[in-house]
């Protein structure tokens, strides 16, 4: 009898001691997923105000440029147009043949030159095409450019729903992001061709440039932009994560693909 109740008591200690164990097991994993949990919404607000302040920055660094470009166009392009002007009506004063004439068209020239490169200068600081025109024309003007620049065929194609739009922000972004693309291709990779095409997946617009040049991978990518190798890839970079996007570069036997992913919502 005594060797019952010390064995019932022995299996009453081993239920509660378990019971005990159990309980604090349960309470310590409440609290870690709990913890988990608070780590992960820190991280997630950390991320969503590091995209804000980038968001600010490239904003900022936008305004400048709209101002910078306003200024350029409407104050020094406008006096240079107007010397240039004052300058053929003084030739009208000379002899065609004297050296002064000569002397005052080669400065006309000079100016008109000037002119020229100024446009060329605002329209990159500020893309009046794109405000006017939208981003699928803009973005043929920067393939007919890059035409002008390799001499050879650079052809853009568009496979998209006609439900599809972009925010104007998103266009801006956008098309900032492949005009440097481009310029890096153009200077970098040194092509003979280069093809651009818009195209639909699933909830996401991808737009996707091949060339026959010089490539990079997407480890060299990632390589450069921790150097902080260039203004450039750090621009592209930080207009990617405003879109919650994502860019790709792939290097094949022949050249290079580089994708841009950027998830939309036009429901």
């Amino acid at each position: 009898m005594e060797i019952e109740r010390s064995l019932i008591q022995l299996i009453l200690s081993v239920l509660f001691t378990s019971g005990l164990s159990a309980g604090m097991v349960f309470v310590l994993f409440t609290s870690y997923k709990k913890r988990k949990r608070l780590e992960a919404a820190h991280a997630r607000a950390m991320q969503e105000k590091e995209l804000e302040m980038i968001n600010a920055v490239v904003k900022a660094q936008e305004d400048e440029r709209t101002q910078i470009a306003r200024n350029l166009h409407d104050d020094v392009g406008a006096t240079l147009s107007m010397t240039q002007q004052k300058l053929s009506e003084a030739t009208l004063h000379f002899n065609e043949d004297s050296d002064a004439i000569q002397e005052i068209l080669s400065v006309a020239n000079m100016i008109e030159k000037s002119v020229t490169s100024l446009r060329s200068i605002t329209n990159g600081m500020l893309p009046h095409y794109l405000l006017n025109f939208g981003l699928r024309k803009s973005v043929d003007r920067l393939f007919e450019n890059a035409q002008k620049s390799i001499g050879k065929p650079c052809l853009v194609v568009e496979h998209l729903p006609t439900d599809v739009t972009l925010t104007k922000e998103q266009e801006i972004q956008v098309y900032y992001i492949i005009s440097e693309l481009l310029n890096n291709t153009v200077k970098h990779a040194k092509p003979s061709y280069i093809d651009g095409e818009f195209q639909m997946m699933g909830a996401q617009v991808l737009f996707t440039i091949k060339h026959d040049g010089v490539a990079i991978s997407q480890s060299d990518y990632e390589y450069l932009q921790l150097k902080n190798a260039g203004i450039g890839l750090s621009s592209i970079g930080h207009r990617v994560s405003i879109l919650k996007g994502s860019l790709t570069f792939e290097r094949a036997e022949r050249g290079g693909k580089i994708t841009l992913v950027l998830p939309i919502n036009n429901q």
